[in-house]
């Protein structure tokens, strides 16, 4: 039976995946401050070393236990970063597995969810597979490329997303808007903008700074971001009615045909919303 080690087990999304691997009949220990289990006796004991910690104490984490990881382990982590993370354990002997699950532990199953994989040191490939399969098998979409194209993209897709909706809020915030009163009269855009961003406010404050603040890619999109949303601003402030729609064009013509699709996936969302 294969052993799988858990650090931060008693997390959220340390818990999401103990279950998961339970349900497919895998050996699971659990290390975390909160157990008497140490993470070294952990790594000992187990065949595959899972780490999912919050993003500030990985890389110390992985310092800790690389001692004590041989050739004959999968490392694999749960982080929403990859370049640092994975660089760092490489360090050890194990081979090395780079995971970034794409959403909240509170939706209880990894059904229809993508998790981006990172294989940098593959050589027990049977073990490797065991565990894409067992992910396979739950329903998760496993999507793979580079630590640097990850860190790249989650600059954009978390680090410009969480940076737009944080800043909407705090605008909101400050322009002292009514919030109730707004939703008596929205539209479905504003809703389903609002509900969002509010997603994202009700989620842990700490992680959305990990997240933002320790991507180094992360300063290049949001600095682009500010440049356009002054442009566009400028455009606006002047009455600038055939900038606004060139500049309302250019963005459509660079979408595409992605355009159409997402006024048919919102449709749906919106559809939903009203029944329910």
């Amino acid at each position: 039976m294969i052993t799988v080690g858990i650090i931060g087990g008693t997390g959220k999304l340390g818990k999401l995946f103990r279950e998961i691997f339970e349900e497919e009949n895998f050996q699971v220990l659990v290390s975390s401050r909160s157990t008497s289990l140490s993470k070294e006796d952990l790594v000992k004991k187990s065949d595959v070393i899972v780490l999912s910690v919050p993003i500030e104490s990985t890389l110390e984490v992985i310092k800790e236990i690389n001692p004590y990881l041989d050739k004959e382990k999968l490392f694999l982590d749960l982080t929403s970063l990859k370049v640092q993370q994975t660089k760092e354990m490489l360090n050890s002997k194990a081979d090395v597995l780079g995971m970034h699950p794409l959403f909240a532990p509170s939706i209880g199953s990894i059904k229809g969810q993508t998790i981006v994989i990172c294989p940098e040191r593959i050589t027990n490939k049977e073990l490797y597979q065991k565990i894409i399969l067992t992910l396979e098998k739950k329903g998760a979409n496993l999507v793979e490329m580079s630590p640097e194209t990850h860190d790249q993209l989650m600059a954009v897709i978390q680090g410009l997303t969480h940076f737009s909706a944080i800043v909407l809020c705090h605008c909101l915030k400050d322009l002292n808007f009514d919030i109730k009163k707004s939703l008596g009269c929205t539209s479905p855009v504003y809703r389903l903008t609002l509900d969002m961003a509010g997603r994202i406010l009700n989620q842990q404050p700490e992680l959305y700074a990990d997240i933002s603040l320790l991507n180094p890619k992360t300063i290049d999109v949001l600095s682009q971001y500010l440049r356009s949303a002054e442009d566009l601003f400028k455009k606006i402030e002047e009455k600038d009615r055939e900038g606004f729609i060139k500049f309302f064009e250019d963005a459509s013509e660079y979408l595409g045909d992605f355009t159409e699709r997402a006024e048919k996936e919102s449709d749906m969302l919106i559809k939903r919303m009203v029944d329910e």
